[in-house]
């Protein structure tokens, strides 16, 4: 049972830290997948979203991380909806109207395209 592949986009972001309660590392998106779910499957196999992200400072704690030079995180379909949209919300926190109009225009052509 294999989940089948919808989309596969390049992500650049900036410095991106991501924390432990032991350690910490600074990684930068690379790559967001979206899987589809598998019909007669869900449960076990639902959509999600894939995050891939390239480590820019490997821990040196190496018992930690063991040299870790790629990190992913996967999500539920309304996870990432739920975080896109505080990311999204809190990444404009200065925006301008003109600003705002030309996201949620972007916004609308993705959703758009990925239907």
């Amino acid at each position: 049972m294999n989940a089948k592949q919808l989309l596969v986009q390049p992500l650049k972001t900036g410095d991106i830290t991501v924390i432990s309660n032991v350690t910490s590392v600074t990684v930068n998106a690379n790559k967001i997948s979206r899987l589809e779910k598998i019909p007669g499957h869900e449960q076990e196999s639902p959509s999600t979203v894939h995050v891939d992200f390239d480590v820019n400072q490997p821990s040196r704690l190496a018992a930690v991380l063991e040299e870790t030079k790629e990190l992913g995180m996967i999500l539920e379909l309304e996870d990432a909806v739920q975080l896109g949209i505080f990311l999204i919300a809190m990444g404009m926190e200065n925006a301008t109207p003109d600003d705002i109009s030309a996201i949620m225009t972007r916004l609308s052509k993705l959703i758009a395209d990925l239907q």
